[in-house]
């Protein structure tokens, strides 16, 4: 890569494969490990905690690795990302308790740590900006798919091994994944490193707009963590205790994330941003807060795909935005502060979720969310209010004609 024009011209479709590839362990990871620990006798605190420690670890090293993706390249970092996935799932094969599923826990929010900086990166420099969230939508795509196929794989296969020997061998075959996705990306992805000595501004990185997404994006994050640790607890208390039909039942929801996001992240390049996030927020946060009280199954399915939806519909949308708000050359910091704070976030709300679930109700972990995301969107619809008076809906104009320079 020797100039920014010649980066546009470049698909982001190399990423796609090495991704699906990396994450198909965890499509079955974040669902069984709540069950395990469960089964060795954790707490939903105990729990909560384990999905802390991951995005605690996380939310320590992004910074630093988005500046130093801004410096050293991309490339490295997310190779180095599909190594730390296959040793983690290394790890998840040998354990026997739940200290160790914390030390694998860790292992893996370092490869998800340097993962999503350098996918998001990468994928936003190899495309023109009227293209971004179309870009981020198929990253999003393939982690989606991964951990579809790979969460499908996984109970087919726990479903039909004995469990003494069951656990090792899907995690050993979804570290070998990763390891092959790795050894797909060094041969196939292109290194997006800009060809500029990369030097931090500080004030276009810590910009009024971006501050007013962090805000955002910090809330929704604490929120959504709530629910992580104990979603497929409370499905198991309220519904039924059959893995098997809970699976089916969120299965749409999946495929809406597998197959709509690069779709709603299009329409996003189309009709802008905050739109797309604040619709999102709305469905989203209205399906968590009527969860607890659906009657079946059938209705858990429904609202489940619907809840899916507007996550596809916000998530494209918001990682573009980062992009628009900061040029190519720190474009690796911008992710850097975007994941730092989605991960702080994210390493308080399972904590939260676990307490509120062990003393308040099992509900109420969905009921806050539901608040939680729906003052998100008012933010967002507040924000956007700026957009005709010179703030948000410059940003991308400015950066489009900085991006040619």
């Amino acid at each position: 890569m020797n100039n920014k024009s010649d980066v546009e011209k470049k698909p982001a479709l190399p990423l796609q494969l090495p991704i699906l590839l990396g994450c198909l362990g965890f499509g079955f990871l974040w669902f069984a490990l709540p069950i395990y620990s469960k089964i060795l006798g954790a707490s939903a605190l105990e729990i909560g905690g384990m999905f802390s420690v991951f995005s605690m670890t996380i939310a320590l090293l992004r910074p630093l690795i988005g500046i130093a993706s801004d410096k050293l390249g991309r490339k490295f970092f997310f190779i180095a990302a599909l190594g730390c996935y296959s040793a983690s799932m290394v790890i998840f094969s040998m354990a026997n308790n739940i200290f160790e599923l914390y030390a694998g826990q860790i292992v893996s929010g370092i490869g998800s740590a340097m993962m999503f900086i350098s996918a998001y990166t990468m994928a936003t420099d190899l495309v023109g900006s009227n293209e971004r969230g179309k870009s981020v939508g198929r990253i999003d795509q393939s982690v989606a798919r991964g951990y579809l196929v790979g969460g499908v794989i996984g109970f087919i296969l726990i479903s039909n091994l004995p469990q003494n020997i069951g656990w090792q061998i899907i995690f050993t075959g979804y570290a070998l994944s990763a390891a092959v996705g790795a050894w797909l990306g060094w041969k196939t992805i292109p290194e997006t490193k800009p060809t500029k000595k990369s030097q931090t501004d500080v004030k276009r990185v810590i910009s009024p707009e971006i501050i007013r997404l962090m805000a955002i994006v910090f809330l929704t994050s604490a929120s959504v963590g709530m629910i992580t640790p104990i979603f497929i607890i409370f499905l198991q208390d309220k519904f039924t205790s059959n893995i098997g039909i809970l699976i089916w039942a969120i299965i749409p929801g999946a495929l809406v994330g597998a197959f709509l996001r690069s779709y709603f992240g299009q329409l996003s390049d189309r009709f802008g941003r905050t739109r797309m996030i604040a619709l999102g927020l709305v469905g989203a946060g209205i399906c968590s807060f009527l969860l607890p009280g659906l009657p079946g199954v059938v209705w858990l399915a429904i609202f489940w795909t619907l809840e899916s939806v507007g996550w596809a519909m916000a998530g494209p949308a918001e990682e573009a935005m980062v992009a628009d708000l900061t040029g190519h050359q720190i474009r690796g910091t911008g992710y850097g502060l975007y994941t730092f704070v989605s991960s702080v976030g994210a390493s308080i709300g399972p904590l939260a979720g676990g307490w509120l679930y062990d003393s308040i109700g099992r509900a109420m972990p969905f009921y806050i969310n539901g608040i939680v995301l729906l003052i998100g969107a008012l933010l967002v619809i507040c924000f956007d209010v700026g957009v005709q008076c010179g703030g948000w809906g410059h940003v991308d104009l400015e950066l489009k004609m900085e991006d040619r320079k």
